[in-house]
């Protein structure tokens, strides 16, 4: 008899702690989402390259005298730049190699532009996410308990 009154008064008490634990609140676990702000990348423009007229006289030994007439008769002040042809050759290679990395330069410019605008896109997203989210929380919140038992 003692034995039952015993194992009676544990299956109360086992009984009685299952039923309290599972009627006690738990507690609310507070989500707080806040849109995340990033900086822009501000870029001036650049102007468009409007370059000047250059007239380039070639003066060789066969007409170096003839050419050397028609230009002090113009009357400008006149200064002579000589390149072999080794060097006009560098010249040009210069040139193409200068056209060559500005256009690096504008895909380097053209992919940042595509990369803040893809991560300003996935941050939009994110923060819309983020807000459903926060307010699905504040509903569920506002039901009680049993209204979240039947969800």
């Amino acid at each position: 008899m003692v034995k039952r009154s015993i194992a009676n008064a544990l299956g109360c008490l086992i009984i009685l702690s299952v039923i309290s634990g599972c009627s006690s609140m738990p507690k609310q676990i507070v989500v707080s989402a806040e849109p995340i702000e990033k900086p822009k990348l501000i870029l001036p423009e650049s102007d468009e390259l409007d370059l000047r007229d250059v007239e380039w006289i070639i003066l060789v030994k066969d007409n170096w005298e003839e050419k050397w007439a028609e230009l002090e008769k113009s009357g400008e002040a006149l200064a002579f730049f000589a390149v072999t042809d080794s060097g006009y050759e560098s010249l040009g290679l210069n040139y193409s190699d200068l056209r060559a990395f500005i256009q690096q330069q504008d895909a380097i410019i053209t992919a940042y532009k595509s990369y803040y605008q893809e991560s300003e896109d996935a941050f939009d997203e994110a923060n819309a996410e983020a807000e459903e989210d926060f307010e699905e929380q504040a509903k569920k919140s506002e039901k009680g308990f049993f209204g979240r038992l039947l969800d």
